[in-house]
């Protein structure tokens, strides 16, 4: 297999991307963990996120979320909620110490059936040109914090998910649309052209209840068995015959 270039660490894609003035507005704050800088972000934002630098899946995230004088404190697999003098110890007992972490500003994500849901675009160098080759939302399982599909996260084709949160705007839906093939393009470009071999990208994205984007994450080698769970294989079948010119 041949190989292609990855870059695992978060901080250093989202530093990347903010350099951009057309992109900084649609990326949410994110700074490196620290304990000033934790409450710093929870004194700015109803709720965080804390995230391994490194690392995929969805593994290791906790939201932190304030309620009244406490803060709900979620892991993977379940929440509690703490007093402000415990929440420290309760995050760092789930922090792997060999592992630095990133604290982002938590986005009120738009829903479906009550479920939040983001949006993964994946996009692929299979020649000289990037294309656009899959969108998809991923619709969270009932009492997680993530939407990834290896958690549990249901595929769903975008356009529907769109449909349903403007209220069948097919205007509105499109221009959504437009904008996420503008966010695709753009970004492979800026991180292209600081990082030579990449070849493949996964960018998600998140759309809050005021129809905002903001992009969460750009994965370097992103995986795409989502998609075969569509009811439509084309753009699967693309991704697949894509990525076996790749590797």
């Amino acid at each position: 297999m041949r190989r292609y270039q990855q870059i695992a660490s978060k901080a250093l894609k989202t530093m990347t991307l903010i350099k951009d003035d057309t992109i900084r507005r649609y990326i949410p704050e994110t700074k490196w963990y620290h304990r000033e800088t934790l409450f710093q972000m929870l004194k700015q934002y109803p709720t965080i996120f804390i995230k391994p630098d490194k690392g995929g899946g969805g593994s290791g995230i906790l939201r932190i979320r304030r309620v009244g004088a406490d803060f709900e404190c979620c892991s993977s697999y379940s929440c509690k909620t703490l007093k402000k003098q415990k929440l420290v110890s309760w995050i760092e007992k789930n922090l792997v110490s060999t592992k630095r972490y990133i604290i982002q500003q938590g986005i009120s994500l738009a829903t479906v059936g009550g479920r939040p849901f983001d949006l993964r675009l994946l996009l692929q160098k299979p020649g000289s040109k990037w294309e656009l080759a899959g969108m998809v939302a991923k619709i969270a399982a009932p009492g997680r914090v993530v939407t990834n599909y290896c958690k549990g996260g249901t595929p769903c084709e975008i356009k529907r998910a769109l449909l349903n949160i403007t209220k069948n705007d097919q205007k509105k839906m499109e221009e959504l649309i437009l904008q996420l093939h503008f966010l695709g393009k753009k970004i492979s470009k800026i991180l292209n052209n600081r990082f030579k071999g990449l070849r493949e990208l996964g960018i998600d994205v998140g759309i809050d209840k005021q129809h905002q984007l903001w992009v969460f994450e750009v994965n370097t080698r992103p995986q795409f068995k989502m998609f075969s769970k569509l009811d439509n294989l084309q753009m699967y079948r693309r991704i697949v015959r894509n990525h076996r010119r790749i590797v």
